[in-house]
């Protein structure tokens, strides 16, 4: 497949000092569409694993329950 694209001159100078313009071209694309792969990947994930928290737990109500257990086992061990 042939594709023609219009780049501003500074960034064509660039490509163009390469020695294999179109295998540098290919391996920037395939790079660049791998990395938006793995993003798109991530994200979904992320949204995932977001997903199964219940939306009236929230990240202060875990913090806080975290901070009461620790301050029990404080003052159990102190007693």
């Amino acid at each position: 497949m042939q594709l023609a694209i219009e780049l501003p001159d500074k960034l064509g100078q660039e490509v163009l000092q390469h020695a294999n313009v179109q295998e540098f071209v290919k391996r920037a694309l395939e790079k660049e569409l791998s990395a938006e792969k793995k993003i798109n990947q991530t994200e979904q994930e992320l949204f995932s694993l977001m997903s199964n928290v219940p939306s009236s737990v929230s990240l202060v109500d875990e913090l806080m329950q975290e901070r009461r257990l620790e301050a029990r086992k404080e003052r159990e061990e102190n007693t």
